[in-house]
């Protein structure tokens, strides 16, 4: 990173917690990437390396994997981690898919459809009253606040499983939805500001959940990488034109990919659905505060 007059240059991106330094973590943005300084105020402008502006997306993705060389994947089903678990098992063909879910939850259901399509086997953790409560005291001494606790039960209990399994290199889906318009909010706006959106989405996703998965890898001692994040597959997503990424608002580029590369039409067309609720957490953390007779989750949280 050099400065120069008041602007920071990003050299490149690496969103992996390394498992030889346990926990590496700083903040990252793409290669080309510069940051303004002026007046306490910080503007990042995402820029193009003219090397790799036209790098293809999937072959960017399977690239990072390559160099990765993970020996799981975190699922739920959905499109983003359906097609990294795609790559990923033709690649390196031991490759283990790890979900997370309530019993009968949606993310359960199609875990075990891409787990069937992908011939990879898939160790599933049944969320239940008990493992829930244990991750969310793992999660407290993380400090970590409320949100992040419900987001991050799913991924601590899939990852306390790879863990437990002898798994060590992990995989996330992480950052399509800040790349592709993903989002709800997206559906919402207009699209000469879903290009400001997404810088400022990106800015803050070592902060926010970068930090998180980062955080419960490094206390687990396992390695976590996000090819999605990853400066090429960056690159080529920001070399598009907004109009193509936001068809439909839906990740269209990533579907697409999807049904290149073989996954049928139940992974492909599977409609969004947010972690904490696909997984049935949030069902089950309202259920058990009812039950308990706090006020609501945060509270229950906050007691446990």
């Amino acid at each position: 990173m050099k400065n120069r007059n008041a602007t920071l240059l990003i050299d490149k991106i690496n969103s992996t917690s390394k498992n030889e330094e346990i926990f590496d973590f700083r903040f990252i943005f793409p290669g080309g990437a510069t940051i303004t300084l002026s007046n306490n105020i910080i503007k990042i402008k995402l820029g193009k390396n003219e090397k790799t502006q036209q790098q293809d997306i999937a072959q960017a993705l399977k690239s990072s994997i390559l160099g990765f060389k993970p020996d799981s994947v975190l699922v739920s089903g959905g499109i983003d981690s359906s097609v990294l678990a795609a790559i990923a098992v033709k690649a390196f063909k031991n490759v283990k898919l790890i979900s997370a879910g309530t019993k009968d939850s949606e993310d359960t259901y199609y875990a075990d459809i891409l787990s069937s399509e992908l011939n990879s086997y898939l160790y599933n953790v049944t969320i239940t009253e008990e493992n829930l409560i244990h991750a969310i005291k793992e999660l407290k001494e993380l400090k970590l606040d409320t949100y992040n606790i419900i987001m991050g039960i799913t991924e601590f209990l899939s990852l306390e499983k790879a863990k437990n399994v002898g798994l060590k290199r992990i995989i996330s889906g992480i950052g399509s939805d800040e790349l592709f318009f993903g989002f709800h909010i997206h559906k919402t706006m207009k699209k000469e500001e879903l290009g400001k959106f997404r810088e400022a989405r990106l800015f803050y996703m070592p902060a926010l959940d970068l930090w998180r998965l980062n955080s419960i890898a490094s206390k687990l001692k396992l390695s976590i990488a996000f090819p999605y994040l990853d400066d090429k597959a960056v690159e080529a997503a920001l070399s598009k034109n907004i109009e193509e990424l936001a068809k439909n608002y839906d990740k269209f580029p990533v579907r697409s990919i999807g049904k290149s590369i073989g996954l049928s039409g139940k992974i492909t067309e599977r409609r969004k659905k947010a972690m904490q609720y696909g997984s049935g957490t949030v069902k089950l953390l309202r259920n058990l505060s009812k039950k308990k007779k706090y006020e609501n989750v945060g509270e229950f949280i906050k007691e446990i």
